[in-house]
């Protein structure tokens, strides 16, 4: 208080009383006394609160000392009663401290019965809890205005989890120890290891030789499993690739560019493979005519006619060797087997063009290559034109012009000589006529000379410049600026503005060149080969599925005498000219549209071996386009063993974060690894009645392991360092399997990626250790190894930053002779190289691989 009787913390509010400013940290010292006063009489007593409480847990200091003592009596096997433990405070000079001898007493005359003193404890670490809780929350509040004053977010934001988790953990580390508190845990982990004869320690891998070598993978620990992506996923390196402005190929796609996914929509390319060669490739052809190369391990989420007849079985993810062996069906019938589904109409923002889409579609289906007019003998195609904003006056028998509406005439003015209303040119017209315009210069001031409203720069009296009027003063010039005058095609831009100008587009080709057949299939025929394909583009852009043909017709031309003829079902109205939408409307109604949106595989054949590649999107169906006609293609199994070692033999909790396989994916490779069902059959809807009750037998026990699986895509460190914290807490999570580095991103603008990895491998690292749990993070090799002579990869082929060698405690680099080598001596056989073991020898295990089921093995022994 100060001498005016307040305060001094300026003003309260009303109603406020003094205590709601002096509030204390929470606590309860009746139950302090109590526990301390429970294990001051019983023995007993101090085994059951020693593993809930530590020293800080009590509120007053002096209870922290008794307490301290007392552990310390017990630690060395002597009585803790009040006589020692006031022996041993005197010894250390700390008896007047907690309040004399006389204290000690008063504890033991506090206590009810020291039968509860379980109970009293658990009082106590609640308060201390809450303590933590309050002391998280102040940091939380400073870090808080920290970040308001520039600091980075998401670092405040992932140290306010760390506190919070420290919370809950209730554990409180310092940044320091002394060594001789280290010796003694220390000695205990080397006697417990010779106690088992040497068996592993830490997470079993459920590989003998390498649990021998390494004693298995131990809290703390940042483990990198490393390969070559060498099981495929590749397509030619000519394959074009649909993009939101137009296209690219597999070859020219990088890091970082935009691709189209399933649904139509932009997704990122986040990891891309260097040219492999050497592969078994295949040419893919599909029942509208397209033809891609992909090689034999290429995903594709294809349909079965199993899945087609019956909701209950969804399409699955197969390879391109899958899809040969089951082309068509067992039955004797041999149908086509199976099918991809066709993308969804692409979902792109609208665009401002200098032609409106209609307009276009209909002088290029009937329009005079050479001038802004075409010919038709249905008016209402004018009429159309005209809702767009162009006018289209006849310019003779069956044919119209296309014109831009006139500019506005400028209003009336008054002549500055003879003071008469007149309409001028211009704005800068001053004068009625030729007699006044000489005198005008003696009676106003000189008027500026006249600029162009489009571009600003002057003008030679023209309402436009002659250059912008050259560029898009008419409609003519217009088509010469978009480069379709003299050449018709589909300009690039059209082909990917929004979904509602792309129909407008079609409706325009349609209604002028398009047809409706008596099975209601709608035919687009036209000479030009160019705008047969740009037309077969835009309906796949719509997400409906077309084929082209050809014709043999009279034209003036060789060039000209070939039709091509672009032919697709629908229910969409596509027409706008009202005879074609009736009779589209009314032959359709008698065609099953029911299998207009899939493509089936009708052919899968073997060709000679072309350079491949293969990318990774950014979205949860791992989808994109490939091919003229937008086919969806879909974009690992060391760390898959490691984790059935320990959840499913071992019931330890472990989590596998995948960024590149879906749950659903991970799934069918564990369960195809445990029950020893070939993933093909499984893929493919052939398992046979053993594997399907070898499958069940494995149901029971796969059910139960504490496995948990996140396939969200695009995960950043801080995601992870977040749910791991959960698992943690919630489940005593022992093992984190992270797959793979090179799909993480940070969701920052970083100088290089070597820099970005570089802090992911230091945050991992710090992860583990914050945990105390083995974190495995599966890693991409370069190419080095191919350009060796031995093919063996070492620890400077790890990929985009050497700093993942230096921070993990051990680097598994995998190696399989038999993937450049099919007939090598050693076929079945991959080597894991402990090319780095921080607290062992590096050695090389040979395990067998067996891919068919997804798994690495122990080699039998004989």
């Amino acid at each position: 208080m100060d001498d005016r009787g307040t305060s001094g913390r300026g003003p309260e509010r009303p109603g406020a009383t003094p205590a709601e400013f002096d509030r204390q940290p929470p606590q309860d010292l009746p139950a302090e006394q109590s526990v301390l006063g429970a294990i001051l009489l019983s023995k007993d007593a101090i085994a059951d609160v020693v593993e809930m409480l530590k020293p800080d847990d009590f509120y007053r200091p002096a209870h922290q000392t008794v307490y301290e003592c007392v552990l310390d009596l017990y630690g060395r096997g002597e009585p803790a009663d009040p006589v020692t433990v006031s022996a041993e405070l005197e010894r250390r000079g700390e008896l007047l401290r907690v309040g004399g001898a006389p204290y000690l007493h008063t504890l033991i005359a506090a206590v009810p019965t020291a039968a509860n003193a379980g109970y009293y404890a658990e009082i106590v670490a609640d308060r201390a809890i809450l303590r933590r809780l309050v002391e998280a929350g102040t940091r939380i509040v400073q870090l808080g205005y920290h970040g308001a004053e520039g600091a980075d977010t998401d670092d405040v934001v992932d140290r306010a989890q760390a506190a919070v988790y420290e919370v809950t953990d209730r554990r409180v580390t310092e940044d320091y120890v002394a060594l001789e508190d280290v010796l003694q845990p220390t000695m205990d982990e080397i006697d417990a290891i010779a106690s088992r004869g040497g068996v592993s320690f830490g997470v079993p891998t459920g590989f003998t030789d390498l649990d021998d070598v390494t004693n298995g993978l131990h809290p703390g620990q940042m483990v990198i499993v490393a390969a070559r992506p060498g099981i495929g996923k590749a397509l030619a390196l000519d394959t074009p690739l649909a993009t939101p402005r137009g296209w690219t190929t597999m070859g020219d796609v990088a890091i970082g560019d935009e691709l189209l996914d399933a649904a139509g929509r932009p997704t990122r390319v986040v990891a891309a493979t260097d040219v492999m060669r050497g592969r078994p490739c295949f040419e893919v052809e599909f029942s509208d005519g397209t033809v891609i190369v992909a090689d034999e391990q290429h995903q594709w989420l294809t349909d079965t006619r199993a899945s087609r007849r019956s909701t209950r079985i969804s399409a699955q993810i197969r390879t391109t060797g899958e899809i040969a062996a089951t082309l068509r069906c067992p039955a004797a019938d041999r149908r086509i087997n199976h099918s991809v589904r066709v993308a969804e109409p692409l979902q792109l923002p609208e665009r401002d063009f200098l032609v409106p889409p209609y307009a276009l579609g209909v002088w290029l289906g009937d329009g005079t290559s050479a001038s802004a007019s075409f010919t038709s003998a249905d008016p209402e195609i004018a009429t159309h034109v005209a809702a767009e904003g162009l006018e289209a006056p006849s310019i003779g028998r069956l044919r119209y012009g296309l014109r831009l509406p006139a500019d506005p005439e400028l209003p009336e003015r008054v002549c500055v000589v003879c003071g008469a209303m007149f309409q001028p040119a211009t704005s800068q017209v001053r004068t009625c006529g030729r007699s006044c315009g000489g005198r005008a210069r003696f009676l106003s001031a000189p008027v500026p000379a006249p600029t162009c409203p489009d571009c600003g720069r002057r003008s030679t009296g023209l309402v436009r410049c002659q250059s912008c009027r050259d560029r898009h003063g008419t409609v003519q010039a217009r088509l010469r600026t978009i480069g379709v005058l003299g050449d018709k095609h589909i300009p690039e831009e059209y082909l990917r503005g929004s979904e509602a100008q792309r129909r407008s587009l079609l409706a325009g080709l349609l209604d002028t060149d398009g047809t409706v057949l008596p099975t209601g299939v709608v035919q687009f025929a036209v000479t030009n080969a160019r705008l047969a394909a740009d037309v077969a583009e835009l309906i796949a852009s719509l997400g409906l599925r077309c084929s082209t043909a050809t014709k043999r017709v009279q034209g003036r031309s060789e060039s000209s005498s070939t039709a091509y003829l672009v032919t697709f079902s629908t229910v969409d109205e596509v027409f706008r000219l009202e005879r074609k939408r009736l009779a589209h409307k009314e032959r359709q109604r008698a065609t099953d549209h029911t299998r207009t949106g899939l493509r089936y595989v009708v052919g899968v054949r073997p060709v000679s071996s072309v350079p491949v590649r293969c990318v990774e999107v950014d979205n949860a169906d791992h989808l994109y386009l490939a091919g003229r006609s937008m086919v969806p293609t879909h974009n690992s199994t060391l760390g898959m063993d490691f984790a059935r070692s320990a959840s499913v033999k071992h019931g330890l909790t472990s989590a596998f974060f995948s960024l590149e396989m879906s749950r659903t994916e991970i799934v069918m490779r564990l369960l195809s690894a445990e029950a020893k069902i070939r993933l093909a059959d499984m893929r493919s809807g052939t398992m046979t009645d053993d594997d399907w009750t070898r499958l069940a037998r494995r149901m029971s026990e796969i059910s139960e392991a504490p496995l948990f699986i996140d396939d969200s895509p695009n995960m950043t460190i801080m995601e992870i360092r977040a749910k791991a914290r959960r698992l943690k807490q919630r489940h005593d999570l022992k093992l984190i399997i992270l797959d793979y580095m090179q799909l993480m991103t940070s969701g920052k603008k970083v100088e290089s990626r070597q820099q970005e990895v570089s802090e992911f491998s230091r945050q991992l690292k710090l992860l583990a250790k914050e945990l105390e749990v083995p974190l495995v993070a599966i890693s991409q090799l370069n190419r080095g190894p191919e350009q060796r002579t031995d093919k063996k990869p070492m620890l400077s082929d790890l990929r985009e930053s050497g700093s993942l060698e230096q921070d993990a405690d051990m680097v598994m680099l995998i190696s399989r002779p038999d993937a450049f080598e099919r007939d090598d001596p050693r076929a079945g056989e991959a080597d894991l190289i402990l090319a780095k073991h921080r607290n062992g020898p590096t050695a090389t295990i040979t395990v067998a691989h067996q891919l068919h089921y997804s798994r690495f093995s122990d080699i039998a022994r004989g």
